[in-house]
């Protein structure tokens, strides 16, 4: 019995010891819990001000984007600033009708305004007026000297002096974009869009994101004292040079939970602190061996206890833990959603479709256009891809507006054309020139025929009621997914052999495999041929351009393929040129060169660059002759040049001979012959002697030793080195192809 009581009041004595384990085990586990939610709620926190800063700086880089392209491309931000003050005040309004619709497009923008230094006007989206008298002169003379490529830091701005002082960043760009010599481009975005652009991200009763731009003023106004915030995360964008903070308000139901663990934290030591101390006493009291065990227990486990900072309940944690998960989905559909709208993602889907490499799936097209209301994906899908032809005369022709309503109305006649012939269509502006199409197709077999009747009825119909023209480039049917890229490309190709097949016309593959491809190096002779000829001043350039452009017209050349063969035609005419002399050389830099590249960049046709190329051609050769004839020693020069031509037979013929015959330095005489007809003075004479040679070659019969003294060499070898030399092959081979 006393045995039994001394087991019971043993057990009980160790009860506590019982009782440390498990709290110490309850304990380590919330511990683990606890710093789990913690690093949680910091990736949380930190994707938050992530997402902030993307979206910050995808916004404020789309609306630098656009204000580059426009400074560049608008033509009446161009026009206002090479005007002047009292000019056509259509100027102006277009300026403010642009600005506004900037500002339309991207509402993040506050206000616009331009300013003109030549005559000090300032040109805003609601007003106008001068430098000194706009309420931001100080801005606009603070940036014109040096223009800043960044966002300007949080600064007060007034449009109007009876208006209050709002709160902007501005950005500043200047025009042109190259030099900033006319004027300079402001654009002003609000804090208070900052702010709303941000509020949709996260909620601010629980969390707060902080912006401070380059000189720490706070871009955001916050609800809660700075106090009362706790961040937890810290970021600095590379573009805009933005700090973004973010964190936790304290006091919400976070820090509750906080205060919770820290007092389970208390709790937790001290109950592992007595129970530390009643299993020493116990252990004391009972036996040395209890001791000693109990001693090595407690020192293993007060470092544990000495190393956690905090404790807590893990129902506490796994709420705090799906809160954040919740904010975090909630803050990636706010940014999906704010990213593209209706108009955007459909551009946006088209382009996947036609890209190649992208990784779009069916099930992602047909999940995406049923959300887009577009038509779901078909059992095969014909494209097609309709271009304006002379697209800058169409430009220069009409205004922005006018273009944008002839091009609405292209695209709606070619959905409402599809629908006539039994097809459901999808077409957007993927260039500036080009409306491409994808036609929807459920069936056994593709009606290739149907597909022509289709394109030529919108060919046709815009012939007839629209004051352009456009080309129709047609790829083959696409089955799979990936085909409707490669078929997209197949079109593109087509219009590539516009320049030869022809405007106005439906271009299909067939019509690329009927035509013989001939290769661009073929056409290089000609060139060099003819570039030698007009150097000469032989009228035989010209027909030889005529034959290159027959041949061009019969062979298969992409628009690239015929530029190329121009350039090269440009670039022997300036090698030949360069061998007149400076005047010449420098006639054909100043004058000829220019007036050429610009004529073929406007053509659109082989017949259109004939003409110009033959033309340009013809009044540099006249403008050369006259140089030529017109020097101090032409006339001595036309008679050296008239002698030679009748004593080509004498084989003394050289420069000492004309030397002496016209008493005149030989060298000044190589000189002034080259100067004044282009030719050194031993090409011209092998010229005249030689081609009488081909001339006996191919009507007699007569001996080639007979042949080189008759027209002024002494020996057969040296005849037929030169002629091999010139002529690429030996007399005697030259007259058995001739007579071939």
């Amino acid at each position: 019995m006393m045995s039994k009581s001394w087991f019971n009041r043993l057990l009980l004595s160790y009860m506590p010891i019982f009782i440390i384990v498990v709290t110490f085990t309850f304990f380590v586990f919330f511990q683990l819990i606890s710093e789990q939610g913690r690093k949680e709620a910091i990736n949380a926190n930190s994707m938050l001000s992530l997402q902030a800063m993307r979206l910050i700086d995808t916004s404020l880089r789309a609306i630098d984007n656009m204000v580059m392209k426009e400074s560049i491309n608008s033509k009446p931000l161009i026009d206002f600033f090479n005007s002047k003050e009292g000019a056509d005040p259509y100027v102006n309004i277009s300026a403010v009708m642009k600005m506004n619709d900037m500002i339309s497009y991207y509402p993040l923008i506050d206000s616009i305004y331009l300013v003109r230094y030549d005559d000090q006007v300032v040109l805003s989206n609601a007003t106008n007026g001068h430098i000194g008298t706009y309420p931001d002169k100080s801005f606009i003379e603070q940036n014109r000297m040096s223009i800043s490529q960044k966002w300007t830091d949080l600064r007060t701005f007034r449009q109007f002096s009876v208006l209050e002082d709002k709160k902007v960043v501005s950005l500043v760009r200047g025009a042109p974009f190259m030099t900033n010599k006319k004027g300079m481009i402001v654009v002003n975005v609000a804090a208070g869009s900052l702010q709303r652009l941000v509020n949709e991200l996260y909620d601010s009763k629980v969390s707060f994101i902080r912006v401070k731009d380059g000189a720490g003023n706070e871009l955001l106004k916050q609800a809660e004292p700075v106090e009362s915030m706790r961040v937890y995360a810290d970021y600095k964008s590379s573009y805009s040079n933005w700090s973004y903070i973010s964190g936790f308000v304290q006091g919400t139901f976070i820090q509750t939970v906080s205060l919770l663990y820290n007092a389970w934290f208390v709790i937790g030591l001290i109950m592992i602190g007595a129970g530390l101390a009643w299993m020493i006493y116990i252990s004391r009291r009972n036996a040395r061996p209890v001791e000693q065990i109990v001693s090595r227990f407690s020192g293993y486990m007060l470092p544990l206890a000495g190393g956690r900072k905090n404790a807590g309940r893990i129902d506490e944690f796994a709420f705090i833990e799906s809160a954040l998960d919740n904010l975090t989905e909630q803050s990636k559909q706010y940014q999906q959603q704010y990213k593209e709208d209706l108009h955007l993602r459909t551009r946006n889907l088209f382009h996947q479709l036609i890209e190649e490499g992208t990784a779009l799936t069916l099930a992602d097209w047909r999940r995406e256009a049923e959300r887009l209301q577009l038509p779901a994906p078909a059992e095969s899908h014909s494209l097609f891809v309709l271009e304006m032809d002379k697209y800058g005369e169409f430009c220069s022709r009409y205004s922005r507006s006018d273009q944008n309503l002839l091009k609405f109305a292209l695209r709606s006649i070619t959905y409402e054309l599809s629908s006539r012939f039994g097809y459901e269509c999808w077409a957007e502006w993927t260039a500036s020139s080009r409306l491409s199409v994808i036609l929807f197709e459920n069936g056994d077999e593709v009606d290739g025929k149907r597909l022509v009747q289709l394109c030529d009825s919108i060919r046709g119909w815009t012939e007839q009621n629209m004051k352009f023209t456009i080309s129709v480039g047609i790829g083959d049917p696409a089955v799979h997914l990936f085909e409707i890229a490669k078929s997209f490309n197949q079109a593109l190709d087509t219009l590539d052999y516009k320049m030869v097949l022809g405007e106005n016309r439906l271009i299909t593959r067939e019509d690329m495999m009927s035509q013989g491809q001939v290769e661009v190096y073929s056409y290089l002779g000609i060139i060099r041929s003819a570039a030698h000829a007009f150097r000469k001043s032989e009228q035989s350039w010209n027909g030889q351009l005529d034959d290159l452009f027959s041949q061009m017209k019969q062979g298969l050349l992409t628009k690239d393929e015929i530029m190329n063969i121009m350039n090269y035609l440009i670039y022997s005419l300036g090698r030949e040129l360069s061998g007149l002399g400076k005047e010449c050389q420098v006639m054909w830099e100043t004058g000829a060169l220019t007036n050429l590249t610009d004529k073929l960049d406007k053509c659109h046709s082989l017949d259109e660059m004939r003409e110009a190329i033959i033309g340009e051609m013809t009044e540099l050769g006249n403008t050369l002759a006259d140089s030529r004839y017109n020097g101090q020693h032409a006339g001595i020069i036309m008679e050296m040049r008239r002698f030679i031509e009748a004593e080509y037979v004498n084989p003394n013929m050289s420069l000492e001979y004309l030397s002496e015959k016209f008493n005149i330095n030989a060298k000044y005489v190589s000189k002034l012959f080259k100067e004044t007809t282009g030719h050194k003075f031993i090409d011209f004479l092998i010229d005249i002697r030689l081609n009488e040679a081909k001339r006996l070659l191919a009507e007699t019969r007569r001996p080639i030793q007979d042949i080189a003294v008759e027209v002024g060499y002494t020996s057969a070898i040296s005849f037929t080195r030169v002629f091999k030399k010139v002529v690429g092959s030996s007399p005697g081979e030259y007259r058995t192809e001739t007579q071939r």
